[in-house]
């Protein structure tokens, strides 16, 4: 069985600070969503032998780099729910030397969630609010949390529209971003909770492994792995960034066509970071079966929007 990325692609909503991140090796396909920091604290603090970052980051970013090594290191033939466990726990060891400062205020813990294809069990496993396309069958694993905290930011705005405020305004400062950030905060209570609105991520503590996603993969099939920055996945990298440009033009402020707890800023690209990687799962040259075979593609992306694309070689599972 191998594995041939297609495309791929990475590209932060603003010109720095991207907290999506894409890990490729022999063993593991990777999109890692960093949550968006709503805490002050910055990473490493010095305690958690972290120095070989040299400036410091936020903590989806930080979080992003600590699964993306973690990645590196864990074991080709662990199972989905353990692979979980092991990537929490590295967030875990990063945050040690805040662990009890943590344990009270979750909205600055180091937080992701992910979804990857395993090439030795021949499945994606998701984690989060990360998405898929397997063949033609999307996957996607949106909170019910955000749906309603968007509807409360789309309420606050539609009622400052009606005081005269204009889409254009909330582009340079967001009242009902303001309006929902108290909530945002408080959210963070209920990450890994069994209760209505609570949801899974990758945090440093006490997580249900179990709870995450497990699809196979037949063989001859393409796969899409994505982050949630692209409001709708299709199964090709320009024809994703099509969608997501006709919504940025007809809704940039995220208050129609794709509601969300957040628009687009003055001078971003997007409302969110995005990551997209392609790739097919076929049978070796050895087998009776058709190979399919597939020249990787460069992302066919105007150079404003390709700050952080990826630089990855191809891999093969």
């Amino acid at each position: 069985m191998g594995v041939q990325i297609i495309e791929q692609f990475i590209c932060s909503k603003y010109q720095k600070k991207c907290e999506d991140g894409l890990f490729i090796s022999h063993d593991f396909i990777a999109v890692i969503d960093g949550v968006t920091s709503k805490g002050e604290l910055t990473w490493p603090d010095g305690s958690e032998g972290g120095s070989v970052f040299l400036s410091p980051m936020t903590s989806g970013r930080y979080a992003r780099e600590i699964l993306a090594q973690a990645l590196k290191t864990m074991e080709p033939g662990i199972d989905a729910a353990s692979a979980m466990e092991y990537l929490n726990q590295a967030l875990a060891k990063a945050g040690s030397g805040r662990r009890e400062f943590l344990r009270d205020h979750p909205e600055e813990r180091l937080q992701a969630v992910v979804i990857l294809y395993s090439c030795e069990k021949r499945e994606v496993w998701a984690f989060g609010d990360c998405q898929c396309l397997i063949g033609d069958t999307l996957h996607s694993h949106g909170k019910e949390i955000d749906g309603l905290v968007a509807e409360i930011r789309c309420l606050y705005n539609q009622a400052e529209l009606i005081l005269g405020g204009s889409e254009d305004d909330f582009a340079r400062h967001a009242p009902g971003r303001a309006c929902i950030l108290p909530l945002l905060r408080r959210q963070f209570l209920l990450a890994n909770q069994d209760r209505p609105y609570g949801y899974d991520v990758l945090d440093g503590f006490a997580i249900h492994s179990h709870h995450v996603s497990v699809y196979p993969v037949p063989p001859q099939t393409q796969v899409v792995l994505a982050s949630d920055g692209y409001p709708v996945l299709k199964d090709t990298l320009a024809e994703s960034e099509k969608s997501l440009d006709e919504l940025l033009q007809k809704d940039p402020q995220c208050l129609r066509e794709n509601r969300g707890t957040k628009g687009l800023v003055k001078g971003n690209q997007s409302f969110d970071d995005r990551t997209y990687v392609r790739f097919a799962v076929f049978y070796p040259a050895s087998d009776t079966k058709q190979l399919h075979l597939y020249p990787q593609k460069k992302a066919a992306i105007p150079p404003a929007h390709a700050n952080e694309t990826a630089a990855f070689l191809t891999h093969y599972c």
